[in-house]
């Protein structure tokens, strides 16, 4: 017995100290009272879980949605509710907390943005592609364009050049039209051309317009896609402030295998030998050569820093929201001197929100201002780019002579030193300061019924400097006097909407109406001018008044506007969420179309079904079908002003009247007048369904045909007509394809993973050109000087297809070029000899020349495709982007064949050297041969560019998990994150993806494209 009295008084000692112990443990305790509300109506919201992380201690909101818990000022709680959003609070020392919670949201039950409104995925009928601000950040690119790539399909994004600054290439569903294919922004309402002011990490959402009924209501902007842009809004609750930043470097993913010197003095003698010329260099000289200079080494930037901070205030309460954000960003690039080409913004957003009468009447606004500098290296045509001058020179000379001046060549006196020509042609910059935003009033009267006005402004000032010192490089590169020049130009754009929308649900009958009407006009005006002799040499002093030679100042500038109005529409009805139908029709009038087409008309029809809500189709593993089709008609305008008149030009008209020295300024007519001058029209049809299956499933699928006509183009004319041929309507375009999008979404215990690939098949043909060739002809001359044309646009073709000879291997003996014969027994190619080339005579005439040319390659991709792969585990993620195409190919134009002397890569070490050494390169020669082996465009130009490219891979923690708890903080992630670190493709070039083209149907030409960098950066994000 006393041994259990003993034992009792044990428990009761123990019990006695853990009490007094947790009473010293949380002794500081306050009891908090709150309230939930539904983020969605603020309605209170009962039954929510609330408890204190790490703890027992909890409670659960009442019909009122209130609820008290005893915490410490350090304590976080966490806020459940099934069908919501869980959130995770500091509590941060507060007594009261007001908490509003989302609903959780499937794909299917996401709000995508529409023209002038918004919808639930599930009920929208048209294709468009919707993709979250976090995936974009995922990709810690500086270009919100490029972040857009692979993430969504029908979306085809190509890099023109990857120096810092640049814009990308953006065609949504294929190229449709010899005009600007570029689609059109509207970014919170306000339309513009360019994005390169936005920061990625201010971006909410970017919602793809693709087919014409959904970019109906934008009519005649909208032949080429609407890319839709919301920024990021404040919510209603306490403030939060949250940082978003990394720090990377950035190198070279990859080098052209170039002939060092020893390999480029065998190749050059050879082909002096064979062209009947003596060698250039004895074998002692070729032994003593080494590998001479590197200049691909010589011109990089290694290492070149990457960085961007943005930090970002919002919150709100119940008559105001809040969100305001600044961000820098400064990315060097990997080719140039330190500082030589450099991209370097700083952006200062605004966003806000205010119920000025209960929920009746409401203002807000959204401006973003950005400052911006670049500085670049030429990526140019063939005489402005600094790569392809790099890749074409001699390894036989340094960059430096024993002076420590810029050296000169030794082997050829017109050979130019390509980093002293880099060092003395781009010393220059461009600053921006651009405003773009809106002001909005919006009116809702009764329930469902709403009145806005709109008012938009995108206002860009720009000025640039130049400087160009005297220098000696070879015998044609000489600039005896030091230039400045300058130029500064003003663009604004305003644009004014205002709409009536209602909105009214009649039992299970659901209407939307929408009427409004745009006005929008274009003012700028541009000034440049340039002064040669300067008295102060530096970059700093590039201005026109520090040069003295006053007959080489030259002024010029000019001045453009325009102006549209829209009158629109759109009636949108659905029973039971089952069916559903939508209707739009927009009028647009424009300044840039005579009085005779001012006006066009753009109509569209879309209707869905969905299926999964008929009881015949209720199955365990189809949570939702629907099957949707759409028409519509969309318009493209031109981007010059007043192309329907008949203009008269003073440019390069200058003249002299009899003996003397005075110049007079002449005129004369430039452009004959087509009054009848009308839009372009694309009309598209789309049908497409969207799925989710098993749960966790989704599937989007949608088949297209876009047809693009009555392009505006500017036909041949004779000479006689004296002036520059009208612009008139004619020719047209087919693209069609297949675009897929698939999804996978579990949760294993504490895994979760996320899958989202998608891929577009899509094919695009000429249908007819408005002349009797039925051809637009390229222009020559683009690879080197004095080559032929080698890209079209045709009937029957792609746009800008590769044109030219077709090749059957090498002749490897006379045999062979004795055998290769007509009908009539005659030798097809007379002029050739082992070694050369053999084209294919395609029309069987016997001579090889224009009339054999067809065909020989396609820089539109069959497919492109991307996907998302993220891996969670208990705040730790990996996630990983990839990207490709396959069916295209490249025009490699990159060795200037008119120079014979220029290097080459070492796959010419695979030439023809005698019998069955090789059927794909010819013998050397110094571009002499009558066989014209190089000096005719042909396949021997034309590789495979299909590529898969891991373009971005990341790997984060939330500290907040772990060793921060207990921080007064929401989310602390480091992260480190790489991008194009690798790419798998055939093509030896220096980077497969290449958009440039001097046009803007015509792409896949490198002529020494800059390349993009790999990248390695580490990164934070911290919430508060």
């Amino acid at each position: 017995m006393k041994n259990v009295y003993k034992l009792h008084g044990a428990l009761l000692l123990l019990f006695l100290l853990f009490a007094t112990t947790a009473g010293a443990t949380r002794r500081d305790r306050q009891p908090l009272k709150g309230k939930v509300l539904s983020a969605n109506d603020n309605s209170p919201l009962p039954g929510v879980n609330v408890m204190v992380k790490a703890t027992r201690t909890g409670a659960v909101s009442g019909a009122d949605g209130t609820f008290q818990v005893m915490v410490e000022a350090s304590d976080s709680l966490e806020v459940t509710l099934i069908g919501y959003v869980k959130q995770t609070i500091a509590v941060n020392g507060r007594t009261t907390l007001t908490i509003q919670l989302e609903e959780t949201t499937t794909g299917l039950d996401e709000v995508v943005v529409v023209g002038y409104g918004a919808e639930k995925r599930k009920l929208n009928t048209g294709a468009i592609g919707h993709v979250a601000g976090e995936n974009l950040q995922e990709t810690h690119t500086l270009r919100v364009d490029q972040a857009l790539q692979g993430q969504t399909p029908g979306v085809q994004i190509t890099t023109n050049s990857a120096q810092p600054g640049e814009a990308m290439k953006v065609r949504i569903r294929g190229t449709g039209t010899v005009g600007n294919s570029d689609p059109l922004y509207i970014v919170d309402g306000v339309p513009t051309g360019d994005i390169s002011y936005l920061n990625a990490s201010d971006i909410a959402s970017m919602d793809v317009l693709k087919d014409a009924a959904s970019a109906a209501i934008y009519g005649s902007r909208a032949a080429n896609g609407v890319i839709l842009i919301t920024t990021k809004k404040g919510r209603k609750g306490d403030m939060s402030i949250a940082y978003d930043g990394f720090y990377g470097v950035q190198n070279p993913a990859r080098k052209l295998p170039l002939l060092n010197a020893k390999e480029y003095a065998i190749i050059m003698n050879e082909a002096a030998i064979n062209s009947g010329r003596p060698p250039y260099f004895t074998l002692g000289e070729i032994e003593r050569l080494g590998k001479g200079t590197d200049w691909q080494e010589e011109m990089y930037n290694k290492n070149a820093p990457m960085q961007s901070h943005t930090l970002t205030v919002s919150g709100g309460s119940e008559k105001s929201l809040y969100s305001t954000s600044i961000g820098y960003m400064k990315q060097a690039g990997v080719i140039g001197f330190k500082g030589q080409s450099e991209y370097e913004r700083v952006n200062i957003r605004l966003s806000t929100e205010h119920k000025l009468y209960k929920d009746v009447l409401r203002f807000g606004q959204n401006f973003t201002y950005t400052m911006s500098n670049k500085k670049g290296v030429g990526v140019g045509n063939i005489y402005s780019n600094t790569l392809r001058s790099v890749i074409n020179v001699s390894p036989l000379f340094p960059v430096y002579d024993s002076t420590g001046e810029f050296a000169k060549s030794n082997f050829n006196p017109d050979e130019t030193n390509p980093v002293a020509l880099m060092f003395y042609s781009y010393n220059n910059r461009t600053k921006s300061d651009r405003f773009l935003g809106n002001a909005y009033l919006e009116l809702e009267p009764i329930p469902g019924l709403k009145l806005r006005s709109d008012f938009g402004l995108d206002a860009n000032f720009v000025s640039g400097n130049a400087f160009y010192p005297a220098y000696n490089l070879s015998t044609n590169v000489v600039n005896n006097l030091s230039r400045a020049a300058q130029d500064m130009g003003r663009y604004a754009t305003w644009n004014w909407d205002n709409t009536i929308s209602y909105q009214r649900s009649f039992g299970k009958h659901a209407l939307t109406l929408l009427a409004g009407m745009t006005a929008n006009e274009f003012n700028g005006f541009n000034m440049s001018g340039s002064k040669e002799d300067l008295l102060m040499l530096d970059f700093d002093h590039a201005i026109i008044d520090n040069g003295t030679n006053e007959e080489t100042r030259k002024v010029n500038g000019s001045r453009s506007e325009s102006a549209l109005v829209s009158y629109f529409g759109r009636v949108g009805y659905n029973y039971a969420e089952k069916y559903m139908i939508t209707g739009i029709f927009r009028a647009d009038g424009s300044t840039k179309f005579g009085v005779n087409n001012r006006f066009g008309y753009f109509p569209s029809v879309s209707a869905g079904w969905v299926a999964s809500n008929e009881t015949f189709m209720q199955a365990p593993w189809l949570s939702f079908l629907k099957i949707r089709a759409g028409w519509g008609q969309n318009g493209n305008q031109p981007t010059d002003d007043f192309l329907y008149l008949a203009t008269i030009t003073s440019t390069n008209k200058d003249y002299y009247f009899g003996d003397g020295d005075v110049k007079f300024v002449g005129s004369s007519p430039d452009r004959v007048a087509n009054p009848n001058l009308k839009w372009e029209t694309s009309e598209q049809s789309n049908i497409g369904l969207d799925a989710q299956l098993f749960g966790d499933f989704s599937l989007t699928a949608d088949w297209y045909r876009k047809t693009t006509k009555d392009w505006l183009i500017a036909p041949p004319v004779p000479a006689l007509a004296g002036a520059n041929p009208p612009m008139i309507n004619g020719g047209s375009v087919r693209n069609e394809g297949v675009e897929i999008s698939l999804g996978y979404n579990h949760t294993f215990g504490d895994v979760a993973l996320k899958i989202n690939p998608n891929v577009t098949f899509n094919k695009n043909t000429v249908i007819d050109i408005p002349n009797l060739e039925k051809i637009i002809q390229g222009e020559a001359g683009i690879n080197f000087v004095g080559a032929d044309e080698f890209y079209r646009a045709q009937q029957g073709f792609p746009m800008g297809y590769f044109y030219g000879l077709k090749t059957a291997g090498i002749f490897q003996n006379t045999n062979e070029v004795n055998s290769y014969v007509d009908k009539g027994g005659k030798r097809i190619q007379p002029d050739a000899v082992p070694g050369d080339v053999r084209f294919v005579d395609r029309n069987g005439d016997g001579v090889i020349d224009a009339n054999d040319k067809t065909i020989i390659g396609n820089p539109n991709p069959d497919v492109s495709y991307g996907m998302n792969l993220s891996v969670g585990y208990k705040g730790l993620e990996l996630s990983v982007y990839v990207y490709g195409v396959a069916g295209n190919q490249v025009y490699d134009g990159i060795r200037d064949f008119s120079r014979p002397i220029s290097n080459y890569t070492t796959d010419i070490l695979g030439r023809w050297t005698g019998e069955g050494t090789s059927n794909r390169l010819p013998r050397m020669t110094i571009a002499d041969e009558k066989n014209l082996n190089y000096n005719r465009a042909s396949d021997l130009f034309v590789h495979d560019a299909s590529f898969l490219r891991l373009r971005s891979i990341n790997l984060g923690y939330d500290l907040k998990q772990s060793l921060l708890k207990n921080a007064p903080l929401q989310q602390c992630r480091i992260y480190i994150s790489g991008g194009n670190l690798l790419t798998f493709t055939k093509y030896r070039g220096m980077d497969p993806e290449v958009g440039y083209g001097p046009t803007g149907w015509a792409s896949g030409i490198d002529i020494g494209t800059y390349p993009q960098p790999k990248t390695l950066m580490a990164g934070l994000n911290v919430k508060f």
